[in-house]
């Protein structure tokens, strides 16, 4: 039997009355014992139970494992989640409300202006929250250094250097060259000598690192757990029509987020890769599948920097759009609630995982962009 959860202050604090739903979601469960939790999750029982204490806002990471550990959804968390994160931005609260409103709203991570070394550290920390991400899944993302080192440099009990604020950047989403060379600007405020060093590092990106642009990793992730939930249909007899459509929309957010990253870049895509883009935009355009080769080719561009993120994107989007592809032909029984036969999917409608706006448009070939009523995908293609 579990150990009983401490009561929670009679209070209508937020932040309180999100850990006492997370109680509530557990006890539903048949109130699982942490330690069954933290094998379901890989989250250990520490952060677990503080996750429902409520005296600190856990990471979304850890949010989302406690949510399936119970047999909920995170969906359904994660607006509530990201609007605690927002109010209880750490000070300097203002700097730091500023840069995740601007963040969330163009996806474009480059700081704010800052005065002190201490608010660079806080705004790095706010960055690790806005992709959800903790010490230690930092580590594992950008894995020059342990997730001890990171919360050092993070609290300033170390110093920061230029190498150690390349690693946060990259696992943080911060891709383009445009976003990393404004952060080694505030770092150049107060170390100049890190400042070249920085210089020095981002001289030494090669090429085909210079395609991605600014990502959101938290977005990135939440959307492949959805399109990974569709690996085992095919083995299904009998699919239900909902099943296909949610499959469907996180197939195209998945590609909208991802060529959006690529459209926020400053660098152009060489012609064959161009090709591909276009050949990929003109197709979701058209409410069609795109040809999977197109993608192979496109997905490592836009995630140059997460080699085992990316093969998990790729195979999710290989197998999603095969499976779509026959559901469209005919070839799945797909069912709706009456047990019928559904006709082909008609085109998705956008789920709340939307690509945010392209910063400006890439000329790439023959046409021209034009901005999309579609907020899942924020540009289209016209000829």
């Amino acid at each position: 039997m579990a150990r009983p959860m401490n009561p929670l202050p009679p209070s209508d604090d937020p932040l309180i009355t999100f850990a006492r739903d997370l109680q509530t979601l557990r006890k539903k469960a048949g109130d699982p014992q942490l330690a069954t939790m933290a094998q379901q999750s890989g989250i250990s029982t520490a952060t677990l139970s503080n996750a429902h204490a409520g005296k600190k806002l856990p990471t979304w990471t850890t949010v989302n494992g406690y949510v399936l550990a119970c047999g909920g959804n995170p969906e359904d968390w994660s607006a509530r989640w990201e609007s605690l994160r927002l109010a209880t931005a750490t000070p300097p609260a203002d700097l730091c409300r500023e840069a995740l409103h601007r963040w969330e709203r163009t996806a474009d991570l480059t700081p704010p202006q800052v005065t002190h070394e201490s608010e660079l550290r806080e705004l790095l920390t706010t960055l690790l929250n806005f992709n959800g991400l903790s010490h230690r899944t930092l580590a594992q993302q950008a894995p020059g250094y342990s997730h001890v080192t990171y919360r050092a440099v993070l609290r300033g009990t170390r110093p920061l250097r230029a190498k150690i604020l390349y690693q946060i950047l990259i696992g943080c989403g911060v891709h383009s060259l445009r976003s990393q060379e404004a952060w080694f600007h505030l770092l150049g405020r107060f170390s100049a000598r890190e400042a070249v060093e920085g210089g020095k590092l981002l001289a030494r990106v090669q090429q085909p690192l210079r395609y991605a642009g600014d990502i959101n990793m938290k977005m990135l992730k939440d959307i492949l757990e959805r399109l990974e939930r569709g690996r085992g249909l095919s083995a299904l007899n009998n699919i239900s029509h909902d099943n296909i459509s949610a499959l469907h929309t996180a197939y195209e957010d998945m590609l909208a987020l991802l060529l959006s990253s690529l459209q926020r870049s400053d660098t152009q895509l060489p012609n064959k890769l161009g090709y591909a883009f276009n050949q990929v935009v003109r197709e979701l355009h058209n409410s069609s599948i795109p040809h999977p080769a197109a993608i192979t080719a496109l997905v490592p561009l836009a995630m140059p920097f997460h080699p085992r993120l990316c093969t998990r994107v790729t195979m999710a989007l290989k197998n999603g759009g095969e499976l779509l592809r026959r559901a469209n032909n005919g070839e799945l029984g797909v069912h709706g609630p009456s047990g019928l036969r559904m006709p082909p999917l008609a085109p998705s409608t956008p789920s709340q995982h939307t690509a945010q706006a392209v910063r400006k448009p890439v000329p790439q070939g023959a046409g021209s962009w034009r901005q999309s009523t579609n907020p899942a995908l924020r540009f289209t293609w016209a000829t």
